[in-house]
């Protein structure tokens, strides 16, 4: 069991009493100070390559998608064999009931 006195519970208590009050507004200068940080950065950032895999992942995956619907609307709608099909699995229900 913890002491009374744990730095930690004296903590949390002292933040629970605290007021909860938040600004509405930022302070003044805050935008420009974040800008000014940022713009300071250095320039090599290593999820812009990311990105631009990605991108191009996902245009491939797009392409193969479309691809693939038309092929198998293709298959989809040709007729022709059917009527082969039709004769071989009428052989092959009279011969298995021979």
């Amino acid at each position: 069991m913890k002491k009374s006195g744990d730095p930690l519970d004296r903590l949390f208590d002292a933040a629970a009493k605290a007021p909860r009050t938040t600004p509405e507004v930022a302070p003044f200068g805050m935008e420009t100070r974040v800008l000014a940080g940022w713009r300071a950065t250095p320039g090599g950032d290593d999820g812009a390559l990311l990105v631009f895999w990605l991108r191009r992942a996902m245009m491939f995956a797009c392409v193969l998608v479309l691809l693939s619907g038309i092929w198998n609307y293709q298959q989809a709608t040709r007729r022709e064999g059917d009527e082969f099909s039709f004769a071989d699995s009428t052989i092959r229900i009279a011969l298995n009931n021979e």
